[in-house]
């Protein structure tokens, strides 16, 4: 067995969306109508070693200094993540990494996608950080493949089938379905939401071929090609991406209003009024807060507001799905100020 992947360098991350420009920002974010799919090196949560049965091992990289152009004592450990990976973006609906090596589901997860800080740096100031060009995760990881897959190929687990082999992809309705091969055999797989459950994702996997594919049990159907499943999860952990320090000195609106465009809430919250995946701001303040699973009111004061940071699970607002919000571990002045931005919104200010 070999040992997982560790990408030394990042080469490009581009957006790979019809018709679509290049995106800059630090935190993409795609949606349910128009997915946004991004090439690059994907982080690793965690996944079981096992599971990269076809991914080599990164060695390490001596140390150089560029003043004079020469090697210097010491060594670079390489940077763990998945390469060859396209990760797909539905906005807080789901999102999900798909391992171009292994041809499989990696990973996926709800209340975000990427923090693409490292690479695409600061966007006033033009630098980034150095030694760590992965972007990570934001969201809640609801889902980690296994080392051995639970679909079955005619008595065979898909991952028995040697030689794996990723093709492509096509858009469908706008909708990636990766195409890939594995012991003779050639595949399309579909992934899309499913915002009825929290926490899970549906797919498609079929195969021009007259082969069984079932889940979960090497029996089926011997002319059955196509295998539709729902998958739901748990919550694995939750991640807000690369820590910002915007030298925040004192609680300010000024700076609430900072913090919510750097940590890309307005991504989710309006501050107009208009729809949006959460709840808007405009009026939120001082208001009587319908809440999903109860009958009772709850008032929107501070210490609501500040619980929706802190602990976004607790009151789900009415008409808006669970898990689409990561909780958010700040510094005491940034929630302050973000509260005092809120606040100021709900006034008209």
């Amino acid at each position: 067995m070999k040992n997982p992947a560790h990408a030394l360098f990042l080469l490009f991350a581009l957006p790979i969306s019809a018709g679509e420009p290049i995106t800059y920002d630090n935190l993409p974010l795609g949606s349910e109508s128009k997915p946004l799919l991004l090439s690059t090196y994907m982080p690793d949560p965690g996944l079981d070693e096992a599971y990269f049965a076809h991914h080599g091992k990164s060695a390490k990289s001596p140390k150089y200094n560029p003043g004079t152009g020469k090697d210097i004592p010491g060594e670079y450990d390489p940077i763990k993540g998945l390469p060859a990976s396209l990760g797909v973006s539905f906005g807080p609906a789901l999102s999900y990494a798909f391992d171009t090596v292994e041809c499989r589901i990696a990973y996926a997860w709800q209340g975000g996608f990427l923090d693409m800080y490292p690479y695409w740096g600061d966007p006033v100031r033009g630098s980034r950080q150095s030694y760590d060009y992965v972007p990570q995760l934001v969201g809640i990881l609801f889902h980690k493949a296994n080392p051995m897959s639970e679909i079955f190929v005619d008595g065979k687990r898909l991952t028995d089938l040697d030689h794996p082999k990723f093709v492509g992809y096509n858009l469908e309705n706008g909708t990636p379905a990766f195409l890939f091969s594995r012991g003779g055999h050639e595949f399309k797989l579909k992934v899309t939401p499913n915002t009825k459950t929290p926490l899970s994702f549906s797919f498609t996997l079929s195969s021009p071929d007259k082969i069984a594919i079932t889940y979960d049990t090497p029996n089926g159907d011997r002319t059955t090609n196509t295998l539709t499943r729902t998958v739901t999860g748990t919550a694995l952990g939750n991640f807000q991406g690369f820590p910002r320090d915007m030298k925040i000195k004192e609680a300010s609106v000024a700076n609430g209003r900072k913090l919510f465009d750097g940590l890309g809430c307005s991504a989710c919250h309006s501050v107009d009024g208009s729809l949006g995946h959460g709840p808007s701001l405009a009026g939120l303040y001082g208001s009587k807060r319908p809440i999903e699973g109860t009958q009772e009111l709850v008032h929107a004061d501070e210490a609501y507001i500040l619980e929706s940071i802190k602990n976004p699970g607790a009151k789900t607002a009415k008409g808006f799905p669970p898990n689409y919000m990561p909780p958010y571990i700040l510094k005491d002045l940034e929630y302050q100020s973000l509260v005092l931005y809120i606040k100021s919104v709900a006034k008209g200010q």
